[in-house]
C-alpha cells in the first residue's frame, strides 16, 4: 500500500466474537409470495484474504462437473467468448481487442457458472407445475426455484387457477395476438427486457412494441445503467465506450468506483492486475472493503492458485453510502486548486470551464468532507494519484449509478477527467463496467422509451411502418403505471421484472392487476408466480443451444464499442425449444399477418434481421456486410476520438457541476444508510448459492452486514435477529427477521442482499434526470426482533 493515509476499513476498534460453527444458528424467515420461508443453518468464518484462486476454481469446476458433467462441460467452457464460438451469458467486459483474438480460456468463475446453470439435469415441466401450485412455488426461495432447471415447455395460468398447465405453441401465440389487439391504446401495453437478449432479439423486441403503436420499452438497463447512458451522452455527446481493453495496459492510473469486480466482473482483476505488475496506481472507492480489490489471485493460472496473490489497491477510500458526488467534487477542487489543470485540452475541446471552476471554488471543504465521510488528507491522497499520472482510466459499476444523483455524479467524474484531457488518448477515459452481457447492445438497437428521431425515421425507411413519436414508459414509469391500472399487458423478455424493481410489495400489487403477462424465460423465477389474470411462460433457447433447421448465430456489443458474433451448438436441453428470435417473430406475424416487415420471414433467419439493423439504426451499417463468426466490429465511438459533436452546439465535451451540494435530508433518529450489494454467489437476480464466499458467510442471504462500532452503538448483538425500516418522504417500510452480522462496512452505513432488501427500496426515489431507482441509498432503522 502506499504511504498514505487511510480510511477505516475494519469492523471496528476490537475483534468481532466468535461465529456460530455449522448448525448453531438456524434463521427462519416470514413466508410470504415474496419472503419465501427458508430455513436453513449459517455459518460465519473470517472472510478471505485473497480472491480467486485455487477456491475459485473448485467452484466453477464442481458446478461444470455438477451440471454439464466433463466432455460437455469442457467443450463449452473451450467455446466460451472465442471467435467462432458464444458470447458469455455474464457481463459486458470485453473479451480481447476486436483486432485480436480472445486467449484460449477467456471465461472467468461468474461466467462459467452462468454457462452451466442453463445445462444441470434437472427440468421445470409439466410435472413440476403438476406438483406444485402458484403459491406453494412462491413459498420457495429464488436459490430453490433457480435450480429446478431449465423451463422445457410453454405454460399457461388462466383466470381464476393456481396452477400452470401446459399449452400448445400456436395457442399461446395466438392468445398473446388477441389480447395486444384488444388494447383500447397501444399504450396500455408495456415491454419489459433484460439486457442479455442478442441484438437481433432486442432489435425485433423493439419493432414488435413500435408496430403494435407504443414506446412502452422498459429495460433492466434502466434499473442499473441508464444514469451512465445520460450521463456520457450529455457530457461526451454519445454513451459508447471511450475505452478499449488495450488501454489498460498503457494507464498510470486506475480509480475503480462503485464496483466489485472480483465477484461481478472476474475479468477485469486480470487487467488490474497486470497494470498494477507495470506500476499503475490503482484507487478503490467503496463503502464496503471488497477482498478482491485487497488481493487477489488469477484462478486461470496455475501458479496463482495459492498464495497470497497480488495486492491490487494503493489506496481504499470508503466514501460514505451516496457520498460519491461530494467526493469527486473534492477531487475536483484539489485538481484545480493545485492547478494541474490540462487548459490546452480544455480550451481546444471543452466548454464550461469557468462555470465549473467558479461553482467549485463555491464548496467548502468542511462541507466536501461531511457530505462524503472521507477527512480532507485522504480525497488529497486520491488526487495526488491521480495529478501524478499522466494517463487516467476511471470505470465504475452501479454502487456510483444507482442514487437519486447518480447522473450527476457520474458527469463530475467525467469534467474530473476532462480536467486533465484524460479524454480520447491512449491509456485513459471514462468506463461504465456493464453488468449484463449486452446492454450497450440493447441501447444501440434502440431499446429505450425515448427515441431520437433520427432513429425512429431509420427504422420508417428500413421498415415501411409508420413509428410512435410520443415518448414510452421506462421501468420506473411502467411500474407506477401498473400501480395506477394503467398497464393491461406485461410482456417480459428475460430478466426478472418482480426480484430487480424496487418496492417489491407495491410493484407486485401492480404486476397483479394486469391482465395478461407473459415471460419468455430459460429458467423459473419469482416472475413466473406474481401474475397477471392470466399468465404465459414460454421456454427458449439458451444461447448455447442451437435451433432446429440451419445454424444461426446472433451478435452482442461489449462494454466497450465491440460487437462479436455468438454461435450455440449444443443439443436443446427439451424438443420444442425455439430461439426468442423465432417467438418474436410469431408473436409479431400472428399480431401483424400484413407487416411490411414480414415477420415470419425472420424467425429463422437472423441475416435478414441484420439487414434491416443495417438499414434502420445509425453506425450499424457493417452488421449486415462485415460482421460474421470469427469477424468482430468496432463500432464507431466519437469520444474515442475526441469528437464530441453532438455534446454541444460548439461540438465541444460539456464541463458541469452539479447544481447545488443536494439537499441535506433529516435522518431519524439512529439513521443508518442502507446500500443493496450482490452476493459472490449470484448473478444479477439469479442465485447460485445461499452464500457468498467471498465475504466469509454460508448458507443464508437475509443478512445486514454492519459495523461493530455501529452494532455496540445500537446495542445490536452479532448475529441478533433484527427489523429493517426504510423512510422516505414521511412514509415507512418494514422488512422483519434479519440477522445482522459484523462486516468491513464503514461506520453509519449497512449493506444487504438484492434482491431481498429490494422490499425496502422506496419506487419514488429515483434520479429524476434518468430515472433510475435508489438502491444504492436507502435511510434506514434498525429494531430488535420481536
Amino acid at each position: 500500500m502506499t504511504d498514505t493515509p487511510e480510511a477505516p476499513t475494519d469492523l471496528g476498534d476490537a475483534a468481532p466474537p466468535p461465529t456460530p460453527g455449522p448448525g448453531q444458528l438456524h434463521t427462519r424467515a416470514p413466508a410470504s409470495p415474496l419472503t419465501p420461508l427458508v430455513t436453513a443453518p449459517m455459518t460465519v468464518d473470517p472472510a478471505p484474504q485473497t480472491s480467486g484462486g485455487l477456491p475459485g476454481v473448485a467452484v466453477a469446476l464442481n458446478d461444470t462437473l455438477r451440471k454439464a458433467g466433463v466432455r460437455q462441460g469442457l467443450r463449452l467452457l473451450r467455446r466460451a467468448n472465442q471467435d467462432p464460438g458464444f458470447a458469455c451469458p455474464g457481463c459486458a467486459w470485453p473479451d480481447a481487442a476486436p483486432s485480436s483474438s480472445p486467449p484460449r480460456f477467456a471465461v472467468c468463475e461468474s461466467g462459467t457458472r452462468a454457462i452451466v446453470d442453463a445445462l444441470g439435469q434437472r427440468r421445470a415441466g409439466p410435472q413440476l407445475f403438476a406438483t406444485y401450485t402458484i403459491p406453494e412455488l412462491a413459498r420457495r426461495s429464488d436459490h430453490w426455484l433457480n435450480a429446478q432447471g431449465r423451463l422445457t415447455h410453454p405454460m399457461v395460468r388462466r383466470a381464476e387457477s393456481n396452477s400452470y398447465e401446459p399449452i400448445a405453441w400456436s395457442e399461446a401465440i395466438a392468445l398473446i395476438a388477441e389480447q395486444l389487439r384488444d388494447l383500447p391504446d397501444p399504450n396500455r401495453a408495456a415491454f419489459y427486457s433484460s439486457a442479455r437478449v442478442s441484438n437481433e432479439a432486442a432489435f425485433c423486441w423493439q419493432l414488435l412494441a413500435r408496430e403494435l403503436g407504443t414506446n412502452n420499452l422498459a429495460s433492466s438497463s434502466q434499473l442499473c445503467h441508464e444514469a451512465s447512458r445520460v450521463a456520457l451522452t450529455n457530457t461526451l455527446g454519445s454513451w459508447r465506450g471511450a475505452v478499449d481493453l488495450d488501454d489498460f495496459a498503457a494507464a498510470d492510473a486506475i480509480f475503480v468506483i462503485g464496483q466489485n469486480p472480483a465477484s461481478n466482473h472476474p475479468r477485469m482483476l486480470e487487467a488490474l492486475r497486470a497494470a498494477k505488475h507495470r506500476g499503475a496506481k490503482i484507487v478503490s472507492i467503496n463503502p464496503l472493503r471488497e477482498v478482491g480489490l485487497v488481493r487477489s489471485r488469477d484462478p486461470r493460472r496455475p501458479r496463482d492458485w495459492l498464495g497470497a496473490g497480488i495486492e491490487i489497491a494503493d489506496l481504499l477510500v470508503s466514501v460514505q453510502v451516496g457520498g460519491d458526488l461530494a467526493l469527486i467534487e473534492g477531487l475536483t477542487k484539489a485538481v484545480i486548486e493545485a492547478d494541474a489543470v490540462d487548459r490546452a485540452f480544455v480550451d481546444a475541446h471543452t466548454e464550461g470551464y469557468e462555470a465549473l471552476a467558479s461553482g467549485i471554488a463555491a464548496r467548502e471543504w468542511d462541507d466536501i468532507v461531511a457530505r462524503s465521510g472521507v477527512e480532507r488528507a485522504q480525497i488529497q491522497a486520491a488526487a495526488d494519484i491521480y495529478i501524478r499520472a499522466d494517463n487516467t482510466i476511471a470505470c465504475w459499476g452501479v454502487g456510483l449509478t444507482q442514487h437519486r444523483g447518480g447522473v450527476d455524479a457520474i458527469e463530475q467524474l467525467l469534467s474530473l477527467l476532462l480536467l486533465r484531457g484524460n479524454v480520447g488518448k491512449r491509456g485513459a477515459g471514462p468506463l461504465a463496467v456493464l453488468g449484463h452481457s449486452n446492454t450497450a447492445g440493447c441501447w444501440t438497437m434502440g431499446v429505450t422509451p425515448r427515441p431520437a428521431d433520427a432513429l425512429l425515421a431509420g427504422l420508417e425507411r428500413a421498415t415501411g411502418v409508420t413509428m410512435p413519436r410520443a415518448p414510452g414508459l421506462s421501468v420506473s414509469d411502467a411500474v407506477a403505471g401498473m400501480q395506477r391500472g394503467e398497464i393491461d399487458v406485461l410482456l417480459g423478455l428475460g430478466g426478472n421484472l418482480l426480484s430487480a424493481g424496487p418496492d417489491t410489495e407495491a410493484l407486485a400489487a401492480g404486476i397483479c392487476r394486469a391482465r395478461l403477462t407473459v415471460q419468455i424465460s430459460t429458467k423459473l423465477n419469482r416472475s413466473h408466480l406474481i401474475t397477471g389474470e392470466t399468465a404465459l411462460i414460454l421456454p427458449c433457447l439458451a444461447r448455447t443451444e442451437a435451433g432446429p433447421g440451419a445454424p444461426q448465430w446472433s451478435s452482442f456489443e461489449d462494454a466497450t464499442g465491440g460487437v462479436r458474433a455468438s454461435l450455440g451448438r449444443e443439443r436443446p436441453v427439451a424438443a420444442g425449444l425455439v430461439s426468442e428470435v423465432e417467438i418474436l417473430a410469431q408473436i409479431g406475424a400472428a399480431l401483424s399477418p400484413d407487416s411490411p416487415v414480414q415477420w415470419a420471414t425472420l424467425a429463422r433467419d437472423h441475416g435478414r434481421i441484420r439487414e434491416l439493423i443495417a438499414a434502420a439504426l445509425p453506425d450499424c451499417e457493417a452488421f449486415a456486410t462485415e460482421l460474421a463468426p470469427g469477424r468482430p466490429l468496432r463500432l464507431v465511438r466519437p469520444a474515442h476520438d475526441r469528437r464530441f459533436a453532438t455534446a454541444t452546439a460548439s461540438g465541444k465535451a460539456k464541463l458541469t457541476i452539479a447544481s447545488s451540494a443536494g439537499p441535506t435530508p433529516t435522518l431519524p433518529e439512529n439513521a443508518l444508510l442502507l446500500t443493496t450489494v450482490r452476493s459472490h454467489d449470484q448473478h444479477n437476480t439469479t442465485v447460485y448459492w445461499l452464500g457468498d464466499r467471498e465475504r466469509g458467510i454460508h448458507g443464508y442471504r437475509r443478512l445486514v452486514l454492519m459495523n461493530l462500532a455501529d452494532m455496540r452503538r445500537l446495542e445490536i448483538e452479532p448475529y441478533e435477529q433484527v427489523e429493517l425500516i426504510s423512510h422516505f418522504e414521511g412514509v415507512e417500510r418494514r422488512a422483519p427477521k434479519w440477522v445482522a452480522v459484523p462486516h468491513h462496512v464503514r461506520e453509519g452505513c449497512v449493506a444487504a442482499y438484492f434482491p431481498e432488501a429490494n422490499v425496502l427500496v422506496p419506487g419514488a426515489a429515483i434520479d429524476p434526470r434518468s430515472g433510475t431507482p435508489s438502491f444504492k441509498s436507502v435511510v434506514v432503522t434498525i429494531a430488535k426482533h420481536t
